[in-house]
């Protein structure tokens, strides 16, 4: 039969009378913590004079056998055999005179320093000064005192840029394709198309060469769709139309894209393509 153990349906609808004692053992009694202010008074004890007599602050200064000193007087030091030969000592010795070290077979007392003899000044070379031309400063309070000091101009490097370097930096497929649009009228458009997918080879400022070439489109599109609506849609005309100025813009492109590559050039600007 299931009970309450089997799910909380099966739980009992009545409360129980009792609960039954566990069959455990009981839980250990924790020992007790002693209490740090147990004891203590709970009011502060106020301050009371001695209530023997004691003696004065100034009869407790130990008593000293040694002189007063001056505070003025400089500190005096004595060296020893021991230290005699540091480091610390050679680098003190007048004339880089090296001490007499101390052996076990000597008797113990302040080793002897040999006299040295006092330094004495280097001779003066009897050389004439060297002639050099005295600066020349401007006088206080004059405007050329407070002007900045003189510098040497910057001058740019020169970049003549020839014809052979025009012709290879463009690349001859796009200057050819664009002078033969130039001169044959009827092969223009062909040409400004052939010349605008050659210039994808162009060497220095491709992004500006790409800008006019899509700046010519532009130009040769709304020209021809004006000549459609002008003409009532005559192909022959509009043909005719785009020719011409596709002629015109083989003339300025191959102008103006030789220019700019040159400007790349003579900027000395690293190139777009290496071949």
């Amino acid at each position: 039969m299931a009970n309450w153990t089997d799910g909380p349906e099966y739980a009992p609808l009545d409360r129980p009378a009792a609960f039954q004692t566990p069959a455990v053992a009981p839980l250990e009694t924790p020992p007790a913590v002693p209490n740090p202010a147990a004891g203590a008074p709970l009011v502060p004890p106020a301050w009371q004079p001695p209530q023997a007599s004691v003696a004065p602050l100034e009869t407790l200064v130990p008593a000293t056998s040694l002189p007063p000193r001056d505070p003025r007087t400089e500190f005096t030091t004595i060296s020893s055999a021991v230290t005699a030969a540091s480091g610390w000592g050679s680098a003190r010795t007048v004339g880089g005179a090296t001490p007499p070290v101390w052996t076990p077979d000597q008797p113990l007392g302040n080793p002897v320093t040999p006299e040295v003899p006092a330094a004495t000044a280097p001779p003066t070379p009897n050389f004439p000064p060297p002639q050099q031309p005295a600066p020349s400063f401007p006088q206080p309070g004059t405007p050329d005192w407070f002007a900045p000091p003189p510098q040497a101009r910057w001058q740019p490097p020169n970049r003549t840029v020839s014809i052979g370097q025009l012709w290879q930096s463009t690349t001859p497929g796009v200057l050819i394709s664009l002078l033969i649009g130039a001169l044959v009228s009827p092969l223009s458009v062909a040409m400004i198309a052939l010349s605008g997918a050659l210039a994808a080879r162009v060497r220095y400022r491709t992004a500006q060469v790409r800008r006019s070439y899509l700046i010519a489109w532009g130009v040769l599109l709304v020209t021809v769709a004006f000549s459609l609506f002008g003409s009532d849609f005559d192909l022959g005309y509009a043909w005719d139309v785009l020719a011409g100025w596709a002629q015109m813009a083989c003339w300025a492109l191959v102008i103006v894209v030789p220019l700019q590559v040159g400007a790349g050039v003579r900027a000395n600007e690293p190139p777009t393509r290496r071949y």
